[in-house]
């Protein structure tokens, strides 16, 4: 019998899902310094202050470690979403809750775009992701299905505007990180890419006809 199993239901759930955390972080950050394919279970162990058989007990791999923390900030994030008033706009409160992720983890951008890179550069984590947590994804379809008035389950439009601001806040994120707009705040280029998303979503304009050209005058007969 371990000193866990004496503890309160309540307490080892807390310790659970703090070691949890633990290994979680210190997955990203070593992704964040050494890049997925060079960060090993061992290594992910040792920096969280575990065994290996204690991560095990935990994640079956390193791609669990880093999907348990991305499925947490979607999760957290579709939250936002979710608290966002009916009153403003779909394309608004996209922007709003990713305006709220940003400012809260403001001190964490760089190990944020690390798991991006990871998710993005290694199709087996972004599988894993999709295929561990499926619900991920589909709370923020559904609210934006509900906000546009959509049945997501014949329309395809919820699930490409979940897909495309997710593209414009990875975005934001590398260009605020970039040389190449010094002068311009992280919610200024937020404020500019999500701009776009009205836009991109709009029926197509009516394009009117063009004018009818006289047939020029012939020649009357005298």
């Amino acid at each position: 019998m371990t000193s866990d199993c004496l503890k309160p239901r309540g307490l080892r759930a807390a310790k659970k899902e703090q070691t949890r955390g633990a290994l979680s972080d210190a997955a990203l950050t070593l992704v964040s310094e050494r890049g997925y394919e060079a960060t090993t279970v061992d290594a992910i162990a040792h920096a969280a202050g575990v065994s290996v058989r204690t991560f095990h007990n935990h994640f079956p791999g390193k791609a669990a470690a880093l999907t348990h923390l991305a499925a947490d900030l979607i999760g957290e994030y579709h939250d936002e979403l979710r608290a966002q008033p009916d009153s403003v706009s779909c394309a608004d409160a996209l922007r709003d809750a990713w305006r709220t992720m940003l400012d809260r983890h403001r001190g964490d951008v760089a190990t944020l775009s690390a798991l991006i890179d990871a998710i993005e550069s290694n199709p087996d984590l972004r599988r894993y992701l999709e295929d561990a947590h499926p619900d991920v994804s589909g709370k923020g379809v559904a609210e934006i299905a509900r906000r546009l008035g959509l049945d997501p389950a014949t329309s395809a439009i919820p699930r490409v505007v979940t897909e495309m601001t997710f593209t414009f806040a990875v975005t934001v994120i590398r260009l605020h990180a970039s040389p190449d707009f010094p002068d311009r705040t992280q919610d200024q280029l937020l404020d500019e890419a999500f701009s776009a998303l009205p836009l991109l979503v709009a029926p197509p304009p009516l394009v009117a006809a063009p004018p009818l050209v006289a047939a020029p005058p012939t020649d009357s007969p005298h």
